[in-house]
């Protein structure tokens, strides 16, 4: 129906559209014949206006009619000009005017001569002329010849007006029609929308009911591609962080948004494997221990989450025991490991019970930081194997030239001092060949922390290579490096070693200084002039500190 009402409408539009068309141009002619008309009466005007002021200039002799006439004739055949595009249309119309420009061109000529024989002899020369009489004749025949040109405009205007007036009664009984059958349409069509609309009610009645469970499962499934989408944005965020703070900061406010209205706490097992300790909390306090023993806990007893889903159990973890009221009561532990190794634990906690989709997402969240944990804890055993010697705890030398090259070039900027100790433990490979290589480890170990009680925090202490070590020192001239130095020498001289319960014996150290920008302005340069002066140590004896020459 609506597909016909369509077609219906189509079809009035068209037909209203050439009508309105057909009418334009019949309207477009009306106003032709007006401008026809209009410039017939203004050329015959503009004859007339020529000729009152010619006879007022004959009659008056007032040289401002004569101006007047001179004025006016150029008009005349504007017009005529104007005529004659007007009716080229028209091929009875264009005679006729053709006939008319005929007549008003020897009027013309003979107002010309009057004015000539006027301005030779005056208005008695004029009137004795008998070739004026004939000015009667050809206004007659202007009259006639225009009557005749009106006439045919005006039938034209007819003819052209009744076209219009049928062309918009059509259209006005078009339009009535159709409107009236559209409103047809319409009321029939409202009648079956109507009916439809009332089996819809209907049947909307009948689904309601199942609506609602279905939009109580599609807000839980959305619920649940959250809290997919949010675990692994955190597993993804795990794996990026560079270290346990890191982790563990970043993990305080995951595990917030994740669990929202519940309280919690991540604890980390210390190195020594029997404390564990909170590194992250949210939420209102727990209550119970913070530091608890691995023991202390159900989950990490039993090795997965505490209590069960919905179980109801006497057995309450230590670390949780709490009597003031106003603490939560609904708790929840899960146990992080990785590779059989504890980790730390989840705990959650709420003012009532802990459903099973929190326990499960709490569970899927351990296993995502157990392995984000191990990775980064697997990553720092490698970083500090690398950067650091096993032996002494100091760092290596592959730290020492890349740190060496930064502190230098912060130095360089910010034109301050800078020094670096070259160390060497005197006749260390006789004291390896009396006492043994365990011995020679041992005391390179004692060594190694004595240098990092006696550096500041902004220092890098280093084991260079065998007994050689390097401390770069910070804002410190030679004066300076050369106290520092001082400071190792009485402390090496107290150091008490002992390997299998025998005591070495003393100890004495041979150190060279170099500094910036004294002795050099690049790594290389600093670090041999530092070995130069140790060598020159070693040479006056031992057991002394040379600076580098300048």
């Amino acid at each position: 129906m609506f597909v016909i009402l369509g077609l219906v409408l189509a079809t009035l539009a068209v037909q209203v559209y050439r009508t309105v068309g057909e009418m334009v141009q019949e309207i477009r002619w009306v106003t032709h014949t007006y401008d026809v008309r209009e410039q017939i009466g203004a050329s015959i005007g503009a004859l007339r206006d020529a000729e009152a002021a010619q006879r007022a200039y004959f009659l008056g002799g007032n040289a401002t009619r004569l101006t007047d006439y001179y004025a006016a004739m150029p008009r005349i055949d504007d017009r005529l000009d104007r005529l004659i595009k007007l009716v080229s249309d028209n091929p009875a119309q264009n005679d006729t005017v053709q006939q008319l420009h005929q007549l008003m061109a020897a009027r013309q000529d003979l107002m010309s001569k009057a004015t000539t024989v006027f301005l030779a002899g005056g208005l008695d020369a004029l009137r004795a002329d008998t070739q004026f009489a004939k000015s009667r004749e050809q206004d007659a025949g202007l009259d006639t010849l225009t009557r005749h040109m009106l006439d045919l405009e005006n039938t034209l205007l007819l003819q052209r007006q009744t076209s219009t007036s049928r062309q918009a009664a059509l259209t006005r009984l078009l339009t009535v029609s159709v409107i009236a059958l559209c409103m047809a349409i319409l009321g029939f069509a409202l009648v079956l929308i109507l009916r439809e609309q009332y089996r819809r009610v209907r049947s909307e009645a009948r689904v309601t009911a199942s609506y609602g469970e279905l939009a109580r499962s599609l807000e839980e499934s959305k619920r649940l591609a959250e809290t997919l989408r949010q675990l692994s944005n955190l597993g993804e965020m795990l794996q990026s962080c560079r270290s346990v703070d890191e982790a563990a900061m970043g993990l305080q406010r995951s595990l917030e948004s994740l669990f929202p209205g519940t309280a919690g706490a991540i604890n980390l097992i210390n190195s020594s494997q029997n404390l564990l300790s909170p590194v992250g909390t949210w939420g209102r306090a727990i209550g119970g221990e913070a530091l608890f023993a691995p023991d202390d806990c159900w989950a990490v007893r039993r090795g997965h989450a505490y209590p069960e889903d919905r179980a109801v159990t006497p057995f309450v973890c230590r670390h949780l025991a709490v009597e003031n009221d106003d603490q939560l009561h609904a708790h929840l532990c899960v146990p992080l490991l990785a590779q059989g190794a504890l980790l730390g634990t989840l705990l959650l906690a709420a003012e009532t019970a802990i459903g099973s989709e929190t326990r499960n997402v709490a569970v899927a969240a351990g296993e995502q930081i157990s392995l984000a944990l191990a990775n980064l804890k697997l990553q720092e055993t490698l970083r500090t194997q690398s950067l650091k010697d096993g032996l002494t705890g100091l760092f290596n030398r592959r730290y020492l030239e890349v740190s060496l090259a930064r502190e230098l070039a912060r130095a360089i900027r910010r034109s301050h001092p800078l020094a670096v100790l070259m160390i060497d433990v005197d006749h260390f490979k006789q004291f390896n060949d009396t006492h043994g290589h365990d011995a020679g480890d041992a005391l390179l170990a004692r060594f190694g922390e004595c240098l990092l009680s006696l550096a500041r925090s902004e220092d890098v202490a280093c084991r260079y290579g065998g007994e050689e070590f390097t401390i770069v020192l910070q804002e410190a001239d030679a004066a300076i490096a050369l106290e520092r130095a001082e400071e190792i020498h009485r402390a090496v001289a107290t150091l008490d070693v002992h390997h299998r319960r025998q005591q070495l014996g003393p100890v004495s150290v041979s150190i060279g200084i170099a500094s910036y920008p004294q002795h050099g302005d690049s790594p290389e340069h600093l670090l041999h002039r530092a070995d130069r002066a140790l060598y020159a140590a070693k040479e006056q004896g031992r057991n002394r500190t040379c600076v580098a020459d300048r």
